[in-house]
């Protein structure tokens, strides 16, 4: 993947979300983009394969995804079958997400830990996280033994790693 297909995958999401916003179904069409990525994908190659016709991608589409997801979405679909950009599906997804939780004022912190955090760690952590990032965070916790101790935590661009491997490296390269 090129960082080209990057750009285009959020050119897409934004024009999409702008559809949706124009037709108040933020919320519909996030649901209806998650519901349409698991089904298709184990069809992905099918859909990806350029020998594939795009009159029969477009068949399976209706057949797979009718009365599951709305007509916006579907319609959405078969757009990006006729440009041949069903490959930026997942990205355009997931850049769908990112506006929709912008403009709801949320945002979503991926977190590692070495240990699994406790109920009462977790919300001491989305309260100081919300109070920082000025927005309601979902927390998306993974649990990575190579930290050693610690966590690392994600929102965005922005990144913040309290782990005893992170200090560790830091203190060695002072050394250098």
């Amino acid at each position: 993947m090129q960082a080209s297909d990057r750009v285009l995958a959020g050119r897409y999401a934004a024009a999409l979300f702008q559809a949706a916003a124009g037709k108040s179904e933020e919320k519909k069409v996030q649901s209806d983009l998650s519901v349409a990525h698991q089904i298709l994908l184990d069809r992905t190659v099918v859909l990806r394969h350029p020998r594939v016709s795009p009159a029969d991608k477009k068949k399976l589409l209706s057949t797979e995804l009718a009365g599951k997801v709305g007509p916006t979405v579907l319609r959405f679909l078969e757009l990006l079958i006729d440009k041949k950009r069903y490959d930026l599906f997942a990205l355009i997804s997931a850049d769908f997400s990112l506006l929709a939780a912008e403009r709801s004022g949320s945002a979503k912190a991926v977190v590692r830990c070495a240990r699994p955090l406790s109920a009462d760690a977790q919300k001491t952590l989305s309260a100081s996280l919300k109070t920082f990032a000025g927005k309601n965070i979902e927390l998306d916790i993974k649990e990575d033994p190579e930290l050693i101790g610690g966590v690392v935590v994600k929102i965005g661009d922005w990144v913040l790693d309290s782990s005893l491997r992170g200090r560790l490296r830091r203190l060695r390269e002072s050394f250098n």
